[in-house]
């Protein structure tokens, strides 16, 4: 390591050879989280299709995939619309913020089933 790891801390809570481990919360949404920043790539217009989209209510929460520039990672979402080749997801964060992101329908599938 380049760095000593008690300089991260005041140097009058440790003694030589001594550091703290710092919590850490490790589940698949904060990993996720932390290579997803800030948002995912969604389809363009003409990737989505000519046709409208037909808009869902109470639709049915998902496995997704999603596009980031550098990483894709799968996320539980709610389908939101559709057209005859891409769905719109609602992704919702831990820290409660929302995005809707248009995929194509090949990402989606039930939760618990692989494709």
């Amino acid at each position: 390591m380049s760095r000593r790891r008690a300089d991260r801390w005041p140097s009058s809570e440790l003694r030589t050879g001594e550091y703290r481990t710092v919590p850490a919360d490790v589940s698949r949404a904060a990993v996720n989280e932390f290579l997803t920043r800030p948002y995912p790539v969604s389809l363009t217009r003409e990737e989505i299709g000519p046709d409208a989209p037909v808009p869902v209510s109470d639709g049915d929460t998902v496995d997704v995939w999603l596009r980031f520039v550098e990483v894709r990672v799968q996320e539980r979402a709610v389908v939101v619309a559709y057209t005859d080749r891409a769905v719109q997801v609602e992704v919702i964060r831990r820290d409660g913020s929302r995005y809707r992101v248009w995929v194509w329908q090949g990402a989606v599938t039930m939760p618990g089933r692989e494709r």
